[in-house]
């Protein structure tokens, strides 16, 4: 019986795995209708191209902010994530044409799903390109040990928390477990440890 479940449940997964590769490979031969060639884009706004690093000014088509998975220099007061690469001084590995084909047409696994349903118009991906551009030489921030200072003064701080909330909870039963001994001790002659 488990095993025939199984067989169907098998099936059924591999139908929609080659579902979605058919749809996927459909979906990157259609041409993007945001594509625009890295020389033909707008001047960018390094300012807010840092906006939209960081997640303060949202993308147009409602992409995610790069710093989620990425990092550039000191910006922010914990860094950027670290699921991506360090972009700090990506213009240093990429020529300028090289930056803006990589950030028209995402070529990372990971971030292709993502882009591909959310891409970047053509003056946000100038913007971007502008602001890494204006990154380079900035010196990498290390935001670890804050990040290990915040975590054990929350730590200490909860930890004190619930040791001053429950101070009092086993206050009731040890009385009258107190209160017991020392009656059974003066019942039977001696003298009480508790006394």
């Amino acid at each position: 019986m488990f095993k025939g479940w199984m067989t169907i449940l098998l099936g059924i997964f591999l139908v929609f795995l080659s579902l979605s590769l058919t749809q996927g490979s459909l979906a990157g031969a259609s041409a993007d209708p945001h594509s625009t060639s890295p020389g033909s884009l707008p001047a960018g706004d390094a300012a807010r191209g840092r906006d939209l690093f960081m997640g303060n000014a949202h993308f147009t088509n409602g992409g995610p902010p790069c710093m989620a998975c990425h990092n550039v220099g000191s910006n922010g007061l914990l860094g950027g994530g670290t699921l991506g690469p360090d972009l700090t001084n990506v213009s240093g590995r990429y020529s300028d044409a090289d930056l803006g084909q990589t950030l028209n047409s995402i070529p990372w696994p990971a971030m292709k799903p993502i882009f591909s349903e959310h891409p970047l118009t053509s003056q946000e991906q100038a913007d971007l390109r502008t602001f890494l551009e204006s990154s380079a030489g900035q010196p990498g921030a290390n935001k670890e040990p804050l990040i290990f200072g915040i975590s054990l003064t929350g730590l200490v701080a909860v930890t004190g928390a619930f040791g001053w909330i429950y101070r009092r909870r086993l206050r009731g039963v040890r009385k009258a477990l107190v209160q017991k001994a020392r009656s059974n001790d003066r019942k039977q002659g001696g003298a009480s440890e508790l006394d």
